[in-house]
Order: structure tokens, then sequence, then C-alpha cells
């Protein structure tokens, strides 16, 4: 996250008119002034020289809205900020949710990366048995034609 917010960012976390953020900032209260800074923005029109923005440092936060209960009624801030929170709370346990789920995951996966070690292992074994039975049927079947040879010549 931007340790700095521009004012439309503010408006969207406290959910006050960007119009009246813009003209608090602007006023560089002394109280605030500490948390802004100027940065040059891009105007609209293309040739136009790059305006000037006001930026508050996030940490200021409090203090604007502070300054901006005095002037407008605070229910929708404390509206907006609550569904914030709940929404951070939200996104929080869903991340602990899904790290556990993760966790369980890796633990399965190792569980079958084992068994398909063992199986191949397994596998091994057997394909080296098959390939002994082969040469003992072979010669066993050799023997037997042999023998079935000299049986003829007695």
């Amino acid at each position: 996250m931007d340790l700095y917010l521009n004012s439309s960012k503010i408006t969207e976390i406290i959910g006050v008119e960007e119009e009246i953020i813009n003209r608090t900032l602007e006023r560089r209260d002394v109280d605030i002034e500490p948390y802004l800074r100027v940065v040059s923005a891009p105007s609209e029109n293309l040739g136009d020289r790059p305006k000037p923005q006001i930026q508050l440092r996030i940490d200021g936060l409090a203090l604007l809205i502070k300054k901006l209960t005095y002037n407008i009624p605070t229910d929708d801030i404390i509206e907006n900020l609550s569904c914030q929170v709940f929404h951070i709370t939200h996104l929080r346990e869903t991340s602990e949710k899904l790290e556990a789920e993760n966790q369980a995951l890796i633990a399965e996966n190792e569980q079958l990366k084992e068994k398909i070690e063992t199986f191949q292992t397994e596998r091994g074994n057997l394909s080296t048995e098959v390939e002994e039975l082969k040469s003992q049927l072979i010669a066993e079947q050799s023997k037997t034609w042999v023998a079935r040879l000299l049986k003829r010549g007695d």
C-alpha cells in the first residue's frame, strides 16, 4: 500500500466528497501540514503543464477526519469506515482460511509424492521380477525343447 493518498483515494476510504477534501487539504492546517506533500499530476489537456496535487500521508488520515468532522456530519464517515473495517476483517479471515487450506494441500501433496515414489520403487521391483521370470521361462522353454530332441534320438 502506498504511504501517500490523493484526494480521490481519500474519498474512497472515508466517503466524503473529493471537493471537500481538496478544500480542507488546500487550507494547509497547521496540524495536517506535516503529513502533506505536493506532487505534479498530469493535466486533463495534453498540451498543458502538469498541475500540482496535494497528497496526504496515511498516518495523517485521522487528523484529516477530525478536521472534516467540524464541517460535516460524522454519520457518513463512521458508516464508511465501519464498512472498511468489516471489509478488511473479512479479507484477513479469508486470507487466514486460504493459508490454512494451502498448508493442508502442501501436506497432502507431500504425502502423494511419497506414495508416487513408493509405487515407482514397487514398479521397478516388479519389473525386475518380471524380467527374471521371463528369462527363467525362456530357459525352461529351451530346456524342454532340447529335452524333446534328445528323447527322439534315443
